[in-house]
């Protein structure tokens, strides 16, 4: 019998839900100390090397750490105390970026240092991430999961527009005062995490070992692709993030080519980043009184009309304004796929479940780049932006083929009867 989301009841807001605040709050200050981390990155890895290719080696290893144990990752999630897991993680936050501190201090950094580093943090992400998304469920009502992850989509993108000048400003002070915020802010987490107060073990204790691992993981793999719905995202996502990592190296690259000062290229990640932010804004608005299936289509159309237009302009402003049209609908599009992700994932699973997506939509992405970098060589600008928006542009055909991706109605409708066996 289906089991929809119980919304007749009106929950307290989140602001008032002492948990979520705790690990939103806490969350939000490490993804500002993080984002100041990822646009000194390049810039410390260039003055280290003098190597453009170099210097873009960090954010390279970081998205590899992402991936490269993310199926583990929900396994040992799935048997833990999912809150031990988020402290051990931003412990590690502590120490990599303390590192740092110390071998600038030290005038010792090394470009192998940074890329470590890097990588290591990846890795932590990755154990992270799906363990705070498992958190959400315990600590959120059903009915407001989407309020939940809209909020935490609102902050990735106030870290986007504040993280980075922050970091130009402070960087310009002293090179190491980026990092040491950043691994301040990893600490701050951490504490703030042991304030928490639900329950946050595992729901089943299950022995260890890597056969039995291997059996764990198959398991989330196979309920996620078990629903049609999670099938048409998770190829959607593999195509739109191999194709959008391609495009914005491409769209960076011809803008250079084409004269465009860097800091000029810079406020189109500003416009992006307002956009994104008003997006998250409305999305639960927009979550509950659209059905969700035509919410991740809408988002995924908005993304396609946006980047074509890219290709025939070199304006600033223009490129920033079609951007923002990009991003404005992907905080809701990210948030009810991932509500409803959480929602009729059993909580055994929740860690596997988070972790398998992750990991098969980010498959390709470390590749994007590459990719776009010879698509420019061989065909130029304006050809390797339309070549890189026509791959984004295949990404819809696999949520518009799916039938349950159409038909998926509002959350007060969803079917959670699967989380309740």
């Amino acid at each position: 019998m289906s089991e929809p989301v119980v919304t007749s009841a009106r929950a307290p807001s989140l602001w008032h839900n002492r948990d979520f605040m705790i690990l939103w709050s806490g969350e939000t200050i490490s993804q500002l100390g993080s984002s100041m981390s990822f646009f000194i990155f390049p810039i410390i890895g260039y003055s280290l090397t003098g190597s453009t290719t170099q210097a873009a080696l960090a954010l390279t290893a970081f998205a590899l750490g992402s991936i490269l144990f993310r199926l583990q990752a929900g396994a040992l999630i799935d048997r833990t105390n999912r809150k031990h897991v988020m402290i051990v993680a931003n412990l590690a936050g502590v120490g990599l970026y303390g590192s740092l501190v110390v071998a600038l201090a030290a005038d010792r950094l090394t470009i192998v240092h940074l890329i470590l580093v890097a990588l290591l943090t990846g890795i932590a992400g990755s154990f992270f991430g799906p363990a705070e998304q498992a958190a959400i469920k315990t600590v959120v009502p059903a009915r407001q999961l989407p309020t939940a992850f809209s909020q935490n989509q609102a902050r990735q993108h106030v870290a986007m527009l504040v993280g980075p000048p922050l970091a130009g400003v402070l960087y310009s002070v002293s090179r190491s005062i980026p990092f040491l915020v950043d691994t301040v802010t990893y600490g701050v987490s951490a504490l703030a995490i042991t304030r928490l107060r639900a329950p946050l073990t595992a729901p089943e204790r299950t022995t260890t070992g890597p056969s039995k691992m291997r059996h764990e993981i198959a398991e989330g793999l196979r309920f996620l692709m078990s629903r049609g719905f999670f099938r048409a995202t998770v190829l959607f996502a593999t195509i739109v993030n191999f194709g959008a990592n391609a495009l914005f190296l491409v769209l960076t690259l011809k803008l250079l080519r084409a004269g465009v000062h860097p800091a000029a290229i810079g406020t189109i990640d500003t416009i992006g980043a307002v956009a994104g932010l008003i997006g998250a804004v409305m999305a639960p608005s927009l979550i509950k009184r659209v059905p969700t299936g035509l919410v991740a289509i809408g988002t995924a159309l908005l993304i396609v009309v946006a980047c074509i237009p890219m290709a025939f302009t070199n304006n600033v402003v223009i490129v920033g304004l079609l951007l923002a049209v990009a991003l404005i609908g992907n905080p809701a599009g990210n948030a009810a796929v991932s509500s409803y992700l959480v929602a009729v994932t059993p909580d055994r699973l929740q860690g596997r479940v988070s972790s398998a997506l992750g990991f098969t939509a980010s498959a390709f992405q470390p590749l994007g780049p590459v990719v776009g970098g010879v698509l420019l060589a061989i065909f130029g600008g304006q050809a390797a932006m339309l070549i890189t928006a026509g791959i984004i542009s295949i990404s819809v055909v696999a949520l518009l083929a799916s039938a349950e991706v159409r038909h998926l109605p509002t959350p007060d409708k969803w079917d959670v009867s699967t989380a309740a066996a």
